[in-house]
């Protein structure tokens, strides 16, 4: 076993230990067999130097690991979204589970994902509108808590910012459903309906065995913004308790990330645009803002896309002065998409 600085030249070794960036996530597992993107990745998160095995110490045939990440998660991840819609639905119905029967279902796929880097990426390859509002709860509570462990909060705490953020909407299943799934955009009317189901979430969370306020105070704040724009009290700056905020950059990142009834989803670049255009206008979080794109954006080093007029790109570096607009490979011809204004990347693809 050697400790060697990462670099072209390790192509083909196989990691002989677990490799974690500076949040304590697992960037590569041990045993996997480093292909140029793996490289470029380790080199993203200035890992200076990885341990591998020697050619007498690498086991006979190894597994792909990338692959079984993803199959794994897959099924996790749709096992979490069967169990959330089963009991969105009961409250719909009238009967409201207790907060434990969200968090036995919720726990064991945040536990995998806090010590994985790359959840995010499958999250964000997956389309259609089937199931939103269950996918979406799911999304944000995954994503909080990946934010509150960014910006350094205690483990207990990113824990009920993963149930926060699973539950935010819960007031939802109050709404109608013809303004719930319609497919074009709601009228003021409908709107102002809609945005009732704040007040219905706090309400629902509050009555339920467990109860707990500091979630349901999420419920209720998750649609406010730090200029006052929001609803439904229209609190500004501290008004509003950092958890919320937290939950609010998450929503909106998702959003903008996932199909809807009435829009296609973008790529995770264009969200984290939007989530600074929003931070920049006074609404969000800037500091939230600005750790989560950081994380989130160097997570795709290596990864695939499609460019907004259809090119297939790999994504080579990530500039710290534009983040959103990497260095990208199209088949043999690098291009820098600062340099490229009228380009973007519209989507992430496996």
């Amino acid at each position: 076993m050697a400790e060697v600085k990462p670099s072209r030249s390790l192509m083909g070794a196989t990691l002989a230990q677990d490799v974690y960036n500076e949040y304590g996530l697992l960037l590569l597992p041990a045993g996997a067999v480093l292909h140029l993107s793996d490289i470029r990745l380790l080199e993203a998160h200035h890992i200076q130097t990885v341990r591998v095995t020697s050619a007498s110490e690498a086991p006979e045939q190894h597994v792909p690991i990338l692959h079984w990440n993803e199959a794994e998660a897959a099924r996790a991840y749709m096992a979490a979204v069967k169990q959330t819609e089963h009991l969105f639905k009961q409250i719909a119905t009238g009967s409201v589970p207790p907060l434990h029967q969200f968090n036995s279902t919720f726990y064991p796929l945040l536990d995998q994902i806090l010590q994985r880097m790359g959840f995010l990426r499958f999250l964000y390859i997956k389309e259609g509108t089937e199931q939103y509002t269950y996918r979406h709860s799911l999304h944000v509570g995954i994503v909080a808590a990946l934010i509150g462990k960014i910006v350094g909060r205690p483990q207990e705490e990113i824990y009920r910012l993963g149930q926060a953020g699973l539950l935010h909407d819960v007031g939802k299943m109050m709404i109608p459903d013809e303004i719930l799934s319609k497919p074009d955009r709601l009228t003021d009317e409908e709107y102002e309906i809609m945005k009732r189901h704040t007040l219905y979430g706090s309400e629902l969370l509050l009555s339920m065995e467990d109860a707990d306020e500091w979630i349901a105070r999420c419920a209720l704040l998750h649609h406010e913004r730090l200029d006052g724009s929001g609803y439904p009290h229209g609190y500004q700056k501290e008004e509003i308790p950092l958890e919320c905020q937290i939950i609010s950059v998450a929503d909106v990142f998702d959003a903008v990330c996932t199909d809807r009834a009435y829009r296609r989803g973008t790529s995770p670049f264009h969200g984290a645009h939007v989530l600074w255009e929003l931070a920049c206008q006074g609404q969000l979080n800037p500091l939230i803002v600005s750790r989560f794109i950081q994380y989130m954006i160097v997570m795709y080093v290596g990864s695939h896309a499609l460019l907004n007029n259809g090119d297939c790109v790999e994504i080579i570096m990530i500039h710290t002065d534009e983040p959103m607009r990497p260095l990208v490979r199209r088949g043999d011809e690098f291009l820098d998409l600062r340099e490229h204004r009228a380009l973007a990347i519209a989507k992430m693809i496996s």
